[in-house]
């Protein structure tokens, strides 16, 4: 049995996790500044669905749950709240990696002959399915365990106090945001079409920036990790 989570934590970051830090969210703010010069000149089939722009979200989100995977597999020893609350983090938030994942793939419908295809590629439905009714019950099921073990560890305590804290993930929110929103732009959804000349190529910009904003996710668990790792009881 873990001992309890203390009433006032302190957040530390190594100096090292800091730079590479700032580098990485440098690097994807200019990912994300050269999204139209990348989608003008990469061939329009890059973000077709199930194109090699959606796989590579696949690879990434996959890589946030190898991550937590790495993380949850590190031991705890009796009373050390800290390491119980970083378990307890990361073996909740894998399941939820993968359901991301299964969403990309269209839960499993990418892996069957497209339905049709058009002019922004192939159309896949995971209407097809034959488990499809169960998609969504489960898909509850799993959200449900997952926040049952992260208040069983203590990890959601100590995430809400980290909530407060000025180191907290709000840059790497902030670039997925930024992200998703040109996503949406580039879909047209914001109530303005992409520019022209993009054309069919709009698709490219959505699939890249979308790519963007699940690689902040991974950076903002990344984060977290560090800063759990590091946690202090304050003097």
């Amino acid at each position: 049995m873990h001992s309890a989570c203390p009433a006032s934590l302190t957040f530390h970051v190594p100096p090292r996790a800091v730079r590479w830090r700032w580098w990485l969210l440098s690097l994807m703010l200019v990912g994300l500044a050269i999204g139209y010069w990348v989608a003008a000149r990469l061939p329009a089939s890059a973000g077709w669905e199930n194109g090699w722009l959606e796989n590579l979200q696949v690879v990434v989100l996959l890589g946030g749950a190898a991550m937590a995977v790495a993380v949850a597999r590190q031991g705890t020893a009796s009373g050390d709240w800290g390491r119980a609350a970083l378990k307890g983090l990361a073996v909740a938030v894998v399941p939820l990696w993968c359901l991301m994942a299964a969403r990309e793939l269209s839960w499993g419908a990418a892996f069957l002959p497209p339905m049709g295809f058009g002019e922004d590629g192939p159309t896949y439905s995971s209407s097809t399915l034959w488990y499809k009714p169960a998609v969504a019950p489960l898909a509850l099921l799993v959200l449900a365990w997952c926040g049952w073990m992260a208040a069983r560890s203590g990890a959601l305590r100590v995430v809400l106090r980290l909530l407060r804290s000025p180191r907290f993930v709000w840059a790497e929110l902030a670039v997925m945001v930024l992200a998703g929103v040109l996503s949406t732009y580039a879909e047209g959804h914001l109530g303005f079409p992409a520019p022209e000349s993009l054309g069919h190529h709009a698709v490219v910009m959505e699939e890249w920036s979308e790519m963007f904003a699940y690689v902040a996710l991974v950076m903002a668990q990344w984060q977290v990790f560090v800063l759990l790792r590091n946690a202090r009881r304050a003097a």
